[in-house]
């Protein structure tokens, strides 16, 4: 029995051996959890204030950067905000406390253009050439924190020192953000020839030997003039500026005087098609009238990625209030895009329909009962009104400016295209878009086209080519350029000689370009196909088939030849029969 006993107080022992081992595990465990949750913990709190765990190169994307920080939550230029001239200490110090994610500072020379001028960069806008704050001591204060940095240099005597710190920093403790290099380095607006810039060459030579891991900020020297509020950007500055940097490799954001920027669109939609790096700033002098309708239409036209916005308040408040409302109405440039504008399935120019219109009555039965597309209005004189447009055909006057307005206040999104039969009723014709725009009511596509007399196709009784984009360019500028050939002279088809002459009259202009063709000739034309389409990623064609142009079948040629590529950069001005019978063969087949 005793052996019994005794047996029984070993395996009990044992079990309590076992259990004690096993709490024993556990604890450890647990404790070891304990503290894992306890190191997350204290380094998930050093993330929010401390930039030493990102790795992120000095020439990345702002607005990927500041994803990667969470704060703020999709690409878009509004989300990200900005400290103005954080030069000296007092300044810095609130832009380091401020909710500001870039931080935006001017770089000088000490003692600039004096005896005393040194080789040390400060942070001071001229007039100042002295700060308690240099270059030096501004990064290390700012990398402290998770801000971005836009550096602008005023003059270029600054820049290579101050480029020496900024690779010395990134290779001695990591700089781990962007980097924006801005100067102006060309003449704007209003500026005479005379008054310094940055040197453009050597400012972006120092870049290129020195710290070329940056996004760079090229600007022009501009001064807003109230008394001359139309005063803006010219193609030739926007031009000049494209050749300084279109064969730089880095991030490119061009800075834009907002109060100047709608009057010049065109010339910076052109600029930012050019490279998918071109980004660009729109910023706000203190006492500029920027309005909420000019950010609205910048904003409109462009991907919400390409554009930064470093405005003040209220300004900048008011815009924000309305650009993030859902189902807005949209201020669209009037020379923009048709695929932009409809976003068709596929980007496909098939989905867009094209409606005729002869008077009042089929306008309005049109805009009651259609959806959407563009609208082709003949534009000849009125009855009872010499030299005033009015829409061609109508048994009364129906005049242009009453059509357009009917367009313009429809909820539908409509394109206008205006189908001018005499080169008189041109200017006129214009200078009534010219006012719509002006009252800011002309936010629709439209085009001008007139059959034009040119070169090898030079015939009487048509405008001539020249005088026609001359007048354009003269009276209202921002619309599609929809030129076409004489008719009398497509028996052939459209030959060789016709479309070079017509490419050459249309080489070099801003505006987007459309090439109105007739479907029956067209079917004889497979090389001025061919040749039209490669002639700019600017340039589309349009292919008309009217009844009084033939059966369907007569056009489906034509129609099915340039259907081969492009899709995107080909539209169809088509009878409503025969729009619905090529989509069928078209799809079907």
């Amino acid at each position: 029995m005793s052996k019994h006993r005794e047996i029984e107080k070993k395996v009990v022992e044992k079990k309590e051996r076992c259990i004690s081992r096993e709490e024993c595990t556990m604890a450890a465990v647990g404790i070891f959890v304990a503290l894992v949750l306890v190191v997350s913990t204290i380094f998930s709190m050093n993330r929010s204030f401390s930039p030493d765990h990102v790795t992120f190169p000095t020439d990345g994307d702002m607005q990927d950067y500041l994803l990667d920080l969470s704060l703020i939550q999709k690409k878009d230029g509004l989300l990200v905000s900005w400290y103005h001239s954080a030069n000296n200490k007092s300044e810095m110090e609130k832009a380091l406390k401020s909710d500001a994610m870039v931080l935006e500072a001017d770089v000088n020379i000490e003692g600039y253009n004096t005896d005393g001028q040194t080789s040390i960069p400060i942070m001071a806008h001229p007039p100042d050439i002295y700060s308690d704050n240099t270059l030096q001591e501004w990064l290390d204060a700012v990398l402290k924190s998770n801000k971005g940095i836009k550096l602008d240099f005023k003059t270029i005597e600054s820049v290579g020192p101050s480029l020496d710190i900024l690779k010395k920093k990134a290779l001695e403790s990591g700089i781990n953000r962007p980097v924006w290099l801005n100067a102006d380095i060309l003449h704007g607006p209003n500026v005479p020839g005379f008054i310094e810039v940055v040197n453009a060459t050597s400012f972006l030579n120092l870049i290129q030997e020195k710290f070329p891991n940056a996004t760079i900020s090229p600007g022009w020297k501009v001064l807003y003039v109230s008394l001359l509020p139309n005063k803006t950007y010219t193609r030739a500055m926007v031009k000049d500026m494209y050749k300084l940097l279109k064969n730089v490799t880095q991030k490119v954001t061009f800075p834009i005087r907002a109060v100047m920027g709608k009057n010049a669109w065109p010339h910076f939609k052109w600029l930012l098609e050019q490279s998918p790096s071109y980004s660009l700033m729109l910023w706000q002098g203190k006492d500029d009238p920027v309005t909420v309708e000019d950010l609205l239409f910048i904003r409109d036209n462009s991907q919400p990625d390409q554009i930064y916005y470093d405005i003040y308040d209220p300004a900048l408040s008011a815009f924000k209030e309305v650009a993030f409302q859902p189902n807005r109405s949209r201020r669209f440039y009037s020379g923009g895009s048709l695929i932009d504008y409809f976003k068709p399935r596929n980007s496909d120019g098939i989905y867009i329909q094209w409606h005729s219109i002869d008077n009042r009555i089929t306008l309005m039965t049109l805009l009651k009962e259609g959806d959407s597309g563009m609208i082709v209005v003949p534009v000849g004189e009125a009855q009872s009104n010499p030299g005033v447009p009015a829409v061609d055909g109508s048994d009364t006057d129906f005049q242009l400016q009453e059509c357009l307005h009917l367009i313009l206040v429809s909820p539908k999104p409509w394109g206008i295209y205006l189908k001018i039969k005499s080169q008189e009723l041109l200017s006129p014709a214009l200078a009534l878009l010219k006012h719509l725009n002006e009252k800011k009511l002309l936010y629709n596509p439209t085009w001008i086209n007139m059959d034009v007399s040119y070169g090898r196709f030079a015939t009487p009784g048509y405008i001539g080519g020249d005088q026609f984009i001359k007048e354009i360019n003269k009276v209202f500028p921002y619309v599609t350029i929809a030129p076409g050939w004489p008719k009398e002279l497509l028996v052939q088809g459209y030959t060789k000689p016709l479309v070079e002459d017509m490419m050459s009259l249309c080489k070099g202009l801003w505006q987007e370009v459309s090439y109105q063709l007739q479907a029956v000739p067209l079917g004889k034309s497979l090389l001025a196909i061919q040749m039209l389409q490669q002639s700019s990623p600017r340039h589309s064609l349009t292919v008309e088939h009217q009844l009084e142009q033939g059966s369907y079948m007569t056009g489906y040629k034509g129609l099915i030849l340039v259907r081969g590529r492009n899709t995107d950069k080909v539209f169809y001005n088509l009878h409503k029969d025969y729009s619905n019978n090529f989509a069928r063969d078209v799809f079907t087949s």
